[in-house]
């Protein structure tokens, strides 16, 4: 298509599509596109062409240029021929000729293109032919001064060529019609022909930049790449820049700088000043795993002491560090020291900025600032991926409450060798490594306690393959050991759920239940912040239905069958029990299946393939009678007495679903649904209830319930992401502030979106256009109205007495 007129100027008949070997355009006027069964060139509404006959193993080596020649080489490995289409691009002509090969057509060759020529390897001979040429020709590379056995060919731009082995690489170039070796670098490396006489060549084992000049007797340069090459891992590809971007590769000839991609999935831009140029984090586009984490309070609170039995050392420490804050905060005031960290890292009075903490698909972690997303710190875990589950687990275990003792966050992945689990526990403040471990078997499960050391760390309890319990920090096994701790462990591949419990440092097997189905489609668990307000509801007769609190449940989902005549079955289990606690079956429906586990209520979202809509259910659980006590046991469990449920239609599919959380769960939930379109919707809870009347009574109106209608129909003011659309949306997580009417947001996949949510707006704070100076002045009137008229009681008073 013509962008500017709109008009089609390439047609081309499916079944040749399909054909299509290369398509070659010099000019608007000038192109040439072969299939398999004609040759095309010219302007397409005048355009000349020739019928051909090409075997179906005949395929496209490469095609070069030489000004305004194009020569397309085709080979066939099985009947060991060779082709190659010329196109002339001043006379607008096409030919078509064999190519006469000097390689044995029985071994197998591999071919590469250049610029302008074409070049293959087999066994210890290099075979090359330039634009115009007729035939390959063959050079040893002994005649060359390559005395190494070399089993890899690659190109590195225009007639430039990297040859490798096991033990070293070298360059070759084909200059004035002839194949020479330009030097010998070491092994594992990547070149581009860079300006008009030079190639760049970057050794992946040290990150360093050789400089060759192709003729002058290839006079070489190396530098290293230096910062820029810091915790990004090796290199994984390279181009060359515009002679115009200012970054120069040498100082001597103006060269243009590099682009290199890293491991970490970074693209740089690097001069002979590793400083020109910059830095793009690609990685962030790939993120699967996220927390929020607090900012420290201040560098001037007072230090968290160790738990010291002595009170003496107690109340010396205490007195210590009381004495050397008041210091730090008086050289402070008269400007005689530094803060020890700034008004950004510092926490603000409602706990509204966060550090959010990610980690990539190639475990590259990010630590963003939330109030203005600059990457405060990145840190490239090398040999890692994630878990079986495609995420990694990550664990906060210290706060930065603690100070002066750093903060902790644990990430759980996969050694990439051995695809063993692997703990790294990192200080999210600065990316420092405080702890890295691998272990001796795959990850099964991590459980945080709420069992602290003496340096505020929470013990994790981590269970690998072979049912050896390890702990960290490490061997704390003594701290735990008193208290019956459990684990629940789901095997898709057996279609098993698994508990454990823990027995000094193994975890013995204390329940199975076998899972009905084919495959699982979703697992979930109530998060381990989620705080219940109320334990109970109040009805509109003034009845109370009690809710079941469990801390303790699991969902599972299961689908059987095909995708449109299967089932998918969703059940409730207690983890530490066994319990099944809820069972539903969903014939003629499929996944993808979203769960969500909050409070007493379940909710998942389905796909039905019978009414082709998908729909959410949400089930709430109740006791029969209030317990008698607030304390909840699983190994004594008391199962729900009923649930009622309800299933709404709903408008779109989902990537993700989460569910707002405050500080202490006064405010009213709201379910977050992240549609597949890319937006964010902000639903209350209230529209979600099971408990919506078809015909509402005088009871149901005191109740406030909104009437049942099928269809979950939402406002255009519901979507926290207002005009903005979120590409390929993996998950999002949701954090508490200060403020109990606030919730926190964050969304990640291709883009990144944070935001602060109000599900029952902001109750607790002021409006901004709140008139503070009118507030002022009815208070300045009020006190001085008070002492007046204090007077005048007294002097009434007083005349009273005379009376």
């Amino acid at each position: 298509w013509d962008i500017l007129t709109g008009m089609l100027t390439l047609d081309t008949p499916h079944h040749e599509e399909t054909e299509l070997l290369f398509y070659m355009s010099l000019s608007y006027e000038k192109m040439v596109r072969v299939t398999r069964s004609n040759v095309y060139w010219g302007k397409q509404d005048n355009a000349g062409s020739s019928a051909i006959d090409l075997s179906p193993s005949m395929n496209l080596v490469g095609y070069m240029k030489s000004g305004a020649n194009v020569e397309g080489v085709l080979y066939d490995p099985t009947l060991g021929r060779g082709k190659v289409i010329k196109y002339n691009g001043n006379h607008d002509t096409v030919q078509v000729a064999d190519v006469k090969l000097s390689w044995n057509p029985a071994q197998d060759i591999k071919l590469v293109t250049s610029e302008d020529t074409v070049a293959g390897l087999q066994g210890d001979s290099v075979y090359y032919k330039t634009v115009g040429e007729e035939s390959f020709l063959e050079v040893k590379l002994a005649d060359i001064g390559i005395a190494w056995s070399v089993d890899s060919i690659e190109s590195a731009g225009k007639s430039a060529y990297i040859i490798s082995g096991k033990q070293l690489s070298a360059v070759i170039a084909v200059k004035d019609g002839a194949l020479r070796a330009v030097k010998a670098i070491g092994k594992d490396v990547l070149g581009q022909v860079v300006g008009s006489d030079h190639i760049a060549l970057i050794s992946r084992t040290d990150n360093t930049v050789s400089l060759v000049q192709l003729s002058n007797g290839f006079e070489a340069h190396s530098y290293p790449l230096g910062r820029v090459a810091e915790g990004r891992g090796l290199v994984t590809s390279l181009a060359t820049l515009t002679s115009s971007h200012p970054c120069s590769l040498v100082t001597t000839v103006r060269i243009p700088g590099l682009f290199l991609t890293w491991e970490d999935e970074s693209l740089t831009v690097v001069g002979s000043n590793d400083t020109c140029g910059w830095v793009r984090e690609e990685s962030l586009s790939s993120v699967v795993s996220a927390t929020l984490l607090d900012l420290p309070a201040s560098s001037f609170i007072p230090v968290n002491l160790h738990r010291h039995t002595n009170p003496i050392k107690l109340w010396t420490e205490r007195v210590s560090t009381q004495l050397h804050d008041l210091q730090k905060l008086i050289n402070l005031y008269f400007g005689t020291a530094l803060r020890d960290m700034s008004p950004e890292m510092e926490r603000d009075s409602f706990n509204l900025n966060k550090l959010i903490f990610t980690v990539s698909t190639v475990g590259k972690v990010h630590v963003l600032h939330s109030n203005s997303g600059r990457i405060i710190w990145s840190r490239y875990l090398t040999n890692i991926s994630p878990l079986s589950n495609g995420e990694y687990q990550v664990h906060l275990v210290r706060s930065a409450s603690h100070y002066p003792l750093p903060a902790l966050v644990a990430v759980f992945g996969t050694a990439l060798d051995s695809k063993k689990a692997v703990l790294t526990v990192l200080n999210p403040l600065d990316g420092s490594l405080q702890y890295k471990q691998e272990f001796e078997s795959k990850l099964s499960q991590v459980q945080l306690t709420s069992v602290e050391d003496n340096e505020f760390a929470k013990v994790m309890l981590i269970l690998t393959d072979d049912n050896q319990v390890h702990t960290y920090p490490p061997n704390l096994h003594q701290l735990v050991e008193h208290i019956p701790l459990h684990f629940t462990v789901l095997y898709p591949e057996q279609m098993q759920l698994r508990g454990f419990v823990l027995k000094g440092t193994k975890a013995e097997e204390t329940w199975t239940t076998q899972l009905r189905g084919d495959k699982v489609l979703a697992v979930k668990s109530k998060a381990t912040n989620d705080a219940v307000y109320s334990q109970g509801r109040v009805l509109g007769d003034r009845s109370v239905l009690h809710k079941y609190i469990n801390p303790n449940v699991m969902a599972v989902a299961v689908e059987s069958g095909s995708a449109d005549k299967g089932q998918v079955d969703i059940q409730l289990y207690d983890m530490i029990s066994g319990t099944q606690l809820y069972h539903a079956r969903h014939k003629q429906y499929s996944g993808p299946v979203h769960l969500l586990v909050v409070e007493n209520w379940l909710m998942y979202h389905m796909w039905c393939s019978k009414l082709r809509r998908y729909e959410v259910v949400v089930v709430e659980f109740f006791l029969p009678s209030a317990p008698n006590t607030t304390e909840f046991s699983s190994l004594s469990p008391k199962t729900p007495s009923f649930s009622i449920q309800q299933a709404y239609i709903a408008t779109s599919p989902l990537s993700a679903i989460s569910v707002t959380t405050t500080l202490k769960s006064i405010t009213n939930r709201a379910v977050l649904f992240a549609e597949a379109g890319g937006r964010i919707a902000l639903v209350p809870k209230a529209l979600l209830d099971p408990r919506r009347p078809t015909i509402p009574t005088t009871e149901d109106r005191q109740e406030q319930l909104i009437p049942y209608t099928p269809q979950l129909t939402l406002s255009p003011m519901a979507y926290v992401t207002y005009n903005k659309t979120l590409q390929d949306i993996r998950g999002m997580i949701t954090g508490v502030t200060g403020l109990e009417s606030t919730s926190l947001l964050f969304v990640y996949g291709t883009d990144l979106y944070f935001a602060r949510v109000t599900p029952a707006k902001t109750f607790d704070m002021l409006n901004e256009d709140f008139d503070y100076y009118l507030i002022g002045l009815v208070l300045l009137g009020l006190f001085f109205g008070t002492i007046v008229t204090q007077a005048l009681a007294e002097n009434k008073a007083l005349n009273k007495k005379w009376k």
